[in-house]
Parts: structure tokens; sequence; C-alpha cells
């Protein structure tokens, strides 16, 4: 049976319901074809990152509208490190090739102490999502094993899917490359639960990933920080719903200085405010 292929931003989504090997979906395959949006560049919006001692870029994507726009458009289109944003990814496989059983099953602290004193004691995905907890990720990576981790990077089309020889490491420090732009695809694609995973395992992913809400919309993300490298950068990407629309964002900026890692949140919010998605009165 051929795949349903959806493109987007250059990510190739094979949909879940196409007899993929091993998953729960068994389905009739649906031709679907995505047209590639256009990339605006948003001069305020850079000024606003200017004017917040910023360097990085916002992207935007709003599918109802077909509006994608992005404060810097070249940075939008380059690949770097997905740092801790990657638990997502790794959450999914871990459910899905059963390194863990489900969102609730504990895997025992080793007893190292490490720098963020809630990372030290036992933890489920649902705790670890929330901590980022790098070696709980790290252990059920190595659960899921090379082989089977690379299976799902090239079936989904994850970056550039360069996995190389550190099954714990890769997304920290390896050659693991993705874009602003792939990261909203990749977003998108879980939102709607179009990932070659069990949709009961992306509806997991999506109920237990860290957000805030209030009466009129919902924000719901993951941050990442690459500090393994000599030029840092931070990461928060994800979506916003209002009402019955959902926006997909990414933010991508230089780390400098602790500052700039709250930054990561709060220039995301800002602006996801000016666009109408977040009232003001909210934060």
């Amino acid at each position: 049976m051929v795949p349903i292929r959806c493109w987007l931003f250059g990510v190739l989504i094979v949909n879940a319901c196409t007899n993929h090997p091993g998953t729960e979906d068994d389905g009739a395959t649906v031709e679907m074809i995505v047209a590639m949006p256009v990339l605006t560049e948003r001069p305020d919006w850079a000024r606003q990152l200017v004017d917040s001692s910023v360097t990085g870029t916002f992207v935007l994507w709003e599918p109802d509208s077909g509006r994608l726009q992005a404060s810097d458009t070249a940075r939008a289109r380059r690949a770097f490190l997905p740092a801790s944003t990657f638990k997502v990814f790794n959450s999914l496989v871990a459910l899905q090739t059963g390194a863990v059983a489900d969102e609730h099953e504990l895997i025992r602290w080793d007893g190292i102490q490490r720098r963020s004193p809630d990372w030290n004691e036992d933890q489920d995905m649902a705790m670890a999502l929330a901590r980022s907890t790098v070696w709980w990720y790290q252990e059920v990576a190595r659960r899921a094993g090379a082989v089977r981790m690379q299976l799902w990077l090239d079936t989904v089309g994850y970056g550039n899917q360069l996995m190389g020889d550190s099954i714990h490491l890769f997304w920290l420090q390896g050659a693991l490359r993705i874009t602003p732009l792939e990261q909203i695809g990749f977003m998108e694609a879980l939102h709607e639960e179009l990932l070659p995973f069990d949709r009961s395992h992306q509806r997991t992913v999506k109920r237990i990933l860290p957000g805030d809400s209030t009466d009129t919309w919902k924000l719901q993300g993951k941050s990442g920080w690459a500090i393994r490298v000599d030029e840092e950068y931070g990461w928060y990407v994800g979506w916003v719903e209002r009402g019955e629309h959902t926006a997909f964002f990414a933010t991508n900026i230089d780390i400098r200085s602790m500052d700039d890692v709250r930054k990561r949140y709060t220039i995301s919010r800002a602006l996801l405010q000016r666009t109408g998605w977040i009232d003001p009165m909210d934060g």
C-alpha cells in the first residue's frame, strides 16, 4: 500500500493510518496535497526582538489564514541541534517501541546528583517532559536502541535524520539538525495526529506537553537549550489554540546570559499577544 504523504515545510510526514507496521491504525490510503506557504518577513517583529536585546527568529504559522511569517526568514531556514525540544520526538519513540509502557511508568533515579534538583528522583514521562529531565530521556533512548531510533528518524523525516553513533547524546551535541520551519511542521503534524506513530501515543504526548491556559486560549510547547556548543542557543516550539483555531510557532534565539534563557518564553508570548493569539491582559 502506498503511504499517505504530507509535505509540511519540506518535512515528509507519513500518515499514521497507512498500515504502518506495528501501529494500531489500519485504514485506507488517502492522497493528501499540502501547498507550501510563502514565508514572509516581518520587520516589526524583528524590531521587537532587537528592542528586547534578543538575536534570533520567531516564526508563526496560521493554517486557517495561510500566513507563514518570521522575524528573520534566513534564520527560520537555518538548521540547529534540537536540544531538549527532541524530547517530544523521544517520547513518541519511547511509547511506540515499548521503552516505557505508558506515561506513568517510573524509571528509577540512578542516584547521581545533577544540576537541576528536580531531576534527582524517580520519575515518569509526564514528570520528565515537564522538567526536561535529560537522564530520563537518555535512558529511554538507550532502551529504544540505535536501530529503532534511526528507523523512526527516517520514517518521520525528522530534521536531517543524522543520529551518529551516540544514542544518548545525538540531539544534544551530535549531527542532528532541524530548522525552525521544520519544527513547526513536526508540531503541526503531532497536533493533527498525522505522524506515523499510533494515534494513542500522539494523544498522550499532546496531553502531557507542558503549557499554560486561560478561558480563551491554550498554549503548549517545549523548550530547548543547546549548551554543548560554542555559541549557545535556545528554542521554544509549540502551538496555541484559541477557539476553533490553532497557530504553530517556533522561537530560536542566541543564549548569552541567563536572562536570554527566560526570553525564549517572554518574546514568544509577547509576539503571540501582538498577533492576537494571547490576550495582553493574560501576560
